[in-house]
């Protein structure tokens, strides 16, 4: 009996999962896109798709807490806290880049209300640390806030998969681009 159920939850899980994989795939194409179409990308059918996701407002919200989640395993596994603060920031800007199909739809969809955030609080604490911790050092420009950090963090990752997508610049020449804009903006003005 308990191996049916524990098989039973992993199938739900994995369904769930190719569901919200598939959807951020489809939005990342066409923010319109209707959830038969989410449905066909995850090879499922519609009822089980509204099984899982009532309506889009239920899956919008799923894939803004997937996100939360998926940036704090990745910022956690980053490992923030060790070594020199250059090396922390740009394991931090790789993390976080990894996020960038996922955070440029909900940010295109999602009104500032409908954000949870409790999650996205507790995702960036990690990287308050380490901008205090930079600050401290004087890696990072002392007279800057950790919102206007965490913002031009998020922008300019967004700019690098908007590059990738808009103008075909390979990823690994977004991604250095984003690093190299942000270390020489970001940083304490040297005399």
């Amino acid at each position: 009996m308990a191996a049916t159920v524990s098989s039973s939850a992993g199938t739900l899980a994995r369904t769930r999962r190719a569901i919200l994989d598939a959807a951020i795939e489809v939005f990342a194409r066409d923010t319109a896109a209707a959830m038969g179409e989410i449905a066909r990308a995850a090879e499922v059918g519609r009822s089980t798709l509204h099984r899982y996701f009532p309506d889009r407002s239920a899956l919008v919200r799923a894939l803004q807490v997937d996100c939360a989640e998926a940036a704090q395993r990745l910022l956690t596994e980053a490992r923030l806290d060790d070594g020199p603060v250059n090396e922390a920031f740009r394991r931090l800007v790789r993390a976080m880049f990894e996020l960038g199909p996922r955070i440029n739809f909900l940010f295109s969809e999602v009104n500032s209300a409908d954000w949870d955030d409790a999650a996205w609080e507790q995702a960036h604490i990690p990287i308050a640390r380490l901008f205090q911790r930079g600050q401290q050092e004087c890696y990072f420009d002392c007279e800057l806030e950790l919102d206007w950090f965490i913002r031009t963090l998020w922008y300019l990752i967004s700019a690098g998969w908007e590059s990738m997508d808009e103008d075909g610049v390979p990823r690994y020449i977004a991604l250095d681009r984003v690093i190299r804009t942000l270390e020489n903006g970001v940083r304490e003005p040297r005399d």
